[in-house]
């Protein structure tokens, strides 16, 4: 069976599974219009760019009412460390931390919009067998991003074509390639919009020829609503598919989004590398051939992270 089969069969064993332990019982309290307005605030929470949803998926319902705007600000960090093993062995260390403003917006429940620009600081280390270590340094504003969709409200089930764009604006130490993901989110509703089912397939492309299909499956759970706070957790595997690939990687995301007092917005948020598909960027390839490093087989020893955010909502 395919890798990425097996991920997404994975996944749904475990959202089942916390559906079935997490799901908050119906009663008549629930059924109130205080309940349902609770569980329905939840839909404004923003993802990583900004559209509604929670990290990288992009939830396919909008706020409803003639409009919805929000805006914060996120801290990522991002570890990863690689082994490489051939005619020379090294240990590569990476340190991500972004520091990102996103503003976003919503229209008559149909039209949900959003930007993000990061500040990025980067620590790069690379340890060769028998050789001095390397540290490298860079800051700087990191590229702008740009995300976009349409929701298609369908009883129970809502639909979004839906599409994000990182564009090379960034400060020279910084900057990435410019990427594109194009695809459809899909949100299953039940007990009032108390649990949410999502889904997301895309496929996406990147400067120098890259192509690669991305997928997420995840469930929500609105676990509190009330004046003074209304709180969602959630969890998703997430995978991309590289073309001319055999394998695949996954990663598993988890967290809680809170709305406080109706207006003010957090969440807390991890991600940890559970597959890894042996994938290399030509900015890695290029640092790594500057010391020599050829071989392309490597170990994922480790990568994971971290969000932690902050904002309004109105």
């Amino acid at each position: 069976m395919p890798s990425s089969m097996r991920l997404g069969g994975y996944c749904l064993l475990v959202f089942l599974s916390l559906a079935s332990w997490a799901a908050p019982p119906v009663s008549a309290q629930d059924e109130s219009s205080e309940g349902d307005r609770g569980a329905g605030l939840a839909i404004r929470l923003p993802g990583r760019i900004g559209l509604t949803g929670f990290q990288d998926m992009v939830d396919a319902r909008s706020p409803k009412g003639p409009f919805s705007i929000r805006g914060g600000v996120r801290y990522d960090v991002t570890m990863i460390e690689q082994d490489f093993d051939g005619a020379v062995r090294n240990t590569r260390e990476k340190e991500i931390h972004d520091l990102s403003i996103y503003v976003g917006g919503s229209l008559f429940g149909l039209v949900d919009v959003s930007a993000r620009i990061p500040w990025s600081y980067r620590v790069e280390e690379n340890n060769l067998s028998g050789l001095r270590d390397t540290v490298d340094r860079d800051h700087g504003w990191a590229d702008f991003d740009f995300a976009a969709k349409v929701t298609l409200q369908l009883g129970p089930v809502t639909l979004a074509p839906y599409v994000k764009g990182r564009f090379d604006t960034g400060e020279p130490e910084v900057n990435d390639l410019m990427e594109f993901e194009w695809g459809a989110a899909g949100t299953f509703s039940i007990l009032n919009d108390y649990v949410s089912f999502h889904g997301n397939a895309a496929g996406f492309t990147r400067e120098q020829g890259l192509f690669a299909v991305k997928f997420r499956l995840g469930v929500s759970f609105v676990v509190w609503t009330g004046p003074a706070l209304t709180l969602r957790v959630y969890g998703y595997g997430d995978g991309v598919e590289y073309e001319g690939r055999a394998k695949t990687d996954g990663d598993f995301e988890f967290g809680a989004q809170a709305i406080l007092f109706e207006f003010l917005t957090v969440e807390v948020g991890a991600s940890v590398r559970l597959l890894d598909a042996g994938y290399l960027d030509e900015t890695t390839k290029d640092s790594l051939r500057a010391q020599n490093v050829y071989d392309r087989h490597f170990d994922d020893e480790g990568t994971w992270q971290i969000q932690l955010a902050i904002g309004v909502v109105f």
